[in-house]
């Protein structure tokens, strides 16, 4: 029989409220499936992807993709009516405050 997880012991010193409520989520859907360490890295793997926009292998992207269905899509959703930055080149900034014409 596989040890228990305590998911609440796992919460790093680094991870804003927001963050680790989304890995503390993504590791209670799983934890009965793996071991603790490989819990611990998946979860991981998913907050960087989902929060730095980092990128991995195809097939790490694929995996992680699948576990993190329902936990992305809850999360995504809690996001979409909130403010989202926009972006755009110096340049056109410039112009625009040049101009006094703010899209």
């Amino acid at each position: 029989m596989k040890p228990a997880i305590d998911v609440d012991s796992l919460r790093s010193d680094h991870e804003s409220e927001e963050q680790w409520e989304v890995r503390r989520a993504f590791m209670l859907e799983h934890k009965d499936n793996f071991d603790q360490e490989e819990l611990i890295t998946l979860a991981q793997l998913f907050t960087n992807i989902e929060f730095l926009g980092c990128r991995y292998p195809a097939e790490t992207m694929k995996r992680v993709s699948k576990l993190a269905e329902k936990v992305s899509a809850k999360y995504r959703e809690s996001r979409r009516n909130k403010l989202k930055r926009t972006f755009m080149q110096a340049s056109d900034a410039a112009e625009q405050k040049a101009k006094r014409t703010f899209k």
